[in-house]
């Protein structure tokens, strides 16, 4: 609520109900407070005259609460007057009574969620399915088994590794031919790819990791200057033909997908720290702001947590430090790589303030910077944040842009804004290989060649009409 209650000692129920009443309406014009007032009087005749309204309950007395509502009314009906608690809650006894409240809610309605396999299991699993010989050099790749580190290959890339062989094992079957990689039969099964809608880069990127695959798996002797002719020309041509996914109608800007970030933020705020929505809408404008700020790919992102990874610092510095394991490096560099800023934004800084202080706490105990909001406890998945931002982008300014196209954009802007920014992007983006930036460094510089070319036309023009080229 906008405002404290008045809760001192000469104040009596009524009198404090009324002040409710008020304060509620102050605050939610829209929302009827009468519910909220019979619940606050139910509670009261539960409680016992003991204690008076204005004591905050203990987590035991809210438990037990609902557990009795539950149980005469029905599980939803019961969260549902524990919910008309919680709205008055802020102002009746403070946030922190109020973040319990909702937190017992959750607890009650979804149950933490049950672990499943780990990542290593699942590999495992999936490796498994290979031919049993193709098995023990494919699992020694694992950075789970002991070896050398340097030798090692990542979850993510093993995986990738293990479904092209699996697919490439169904192919040949299917077609009747040898699984030994061959110029002649990459090319007809590239063509089968294409066929199928597959792009030409996802089709090199195929085909290397067969070659890579079978050369570890199967035979480490193994070489074919076919191959590589046939994986080297779908590379290039791929790399003319662009990437499907990649347009230009998802190069909105980074500081566009910033202040929608925050206006979202804006739009939770004034709806006041009342329920886990709010609290939600709040963490995904968070989101895209961060990832305008900060712009690190999902796994990195899923990774921020309070006072560990991202931390507060004298306004208005932000400190973010990622662990190797955060970030895309080679297996062996994980160890002693990582991620190591100290940003200044004070914009982002009341954000992240405001948010730890009142509305995180309304998921649970934890200190994930995007909790789930369906698991107690847990946090959202560097999978499930990429679909976050393309929804949401998707929702707001009508393109989806992924979390990476977020990446691409802040490569952009920087190139074309900031003085030498097409060297500069690589380093804030923390890019290994500057080339990799360079294409968005190109593509500003046709930007800023139009925009010139716009401004060179509009200066000879007779009357003020804007000209959009």
């Amino acid at each position: 609520m906008n405002r404290d209650l008045e809760t001192g000692p000469s104040l009596d129920a009524d009198a404090l109900l009324h002040e409710v009443r008020l304060a509620v309406r102050a605050d939610r014009p829209d929302l009827d407070p009468n519910p909220i007032l019979h619940e606050l009087r139910a509670f009261m005749v539960w409680r016992g005259t003991e204690l008076p309204l204005m004591t905050p309950p203990s987590r035991h007395e809210v438990e037990r609460y609902l557990a009795e509502c539950s149980t005469q009314h029905g599980g939803s009906l019961g969260a549902l007057r524990l919910h008309r608690i919680q709205t008055a809650a802020p102002g009746l006894w403070g946030m922190s009574c109020a973040s319990m409240i909702a937190i017992t809610r959750r607890q009650r309605q979804r149950a933490p969620g049950t672990t499943g396999k780990s990542a290593s299991d699942s590999l495992r699993d999936l490796i498994e399915r290979l031919p049993e010989e193709w098995q023990p050099r494919l699992a020694a790749k694992m950075s789970s088994e002991p070896g050398n580190r340097k030798l090692k290959w990542s979850d993510d890339h093993l995986n990738s590794v293990t479904r092209a062989l699996l697919r490439w094992l169904g192919w040949c079957d299917d077609v009747g031919h040898d699984v030994r990689p061959g110029g002649a039969i990459f090319h007809a099964y590239a063509c089968d790819l294409a066929d199928d809608g597959v792009s030409t880069r996802s089709v090199s990127n195929y085909l290397g990791r067969i070659l890579s695959g079978y050369a570890t798996a199967c035979d480490p002797a193994f070489t074919s200057v076919a191959c590589d002719h046939v994986i080297s020309r779908l590379n290039a041509r791929g790399k003319v033909e662009g990437r499907p996914t990649k347009t230009g109608e998802q190069l909105v800007g980074a500081s566009t997908i910033f202040d929608l970030g925050m206006q979202i933020i804006e739009n939770a705020r004034t709806m006041g720290p009342r329920d886990l929505f709010a609290a939600r809408d709040f963490r995904n404008g968070l989101l895209l702001s961060t990832a305008a700020a900060v712009p690190q790919r999902a796994r990195a992102l899923s990774h921020f947590d309070f006072d560990r990874t991202i931390i507060l610092l004298e306004r208005p510095y932000l400190h973010v430090r990622l662990p190797g394991t955060a970030l895309k490096l080679r297996e062996y560099e994980k160890e002693h790589g990582g991620y190591d800023r100290v940003l200044e934004n004070p914009v982002l800084w009341d954000a992240i303030d405001a948010y730890s202080r009142v509305f995180r706490p309304l998921f649970d105990d934890g200190s994930a910077m995007f909790p789930s909001l369906l698991e107690v406890g847990g946090r959202v998945s560097a999978a499930q944040l990429g679909r976050l931002v393309g929804n949401l982008t998707k929702q707001h300014l009508g393109v989806r842009v992924s979390v990476h196209r977020v990446r691409d954009n802040v490569a952009t802007e920087a190139s074309e804004e900031l003085r030498g920014g097409g060297y500069i992007a690589p380093v804030l983006l923390d890019n290994r290989n500057p080339a990799t930036t360079m294409a968005s460094y190109d593509h500003a510089q046709g930007i800023r060649a139009a925009r010139d070319h716009a401004e060179f036309v509009e200066s000879r023009r007779s009357y003020s009409a804007t000209l959009r080229l």
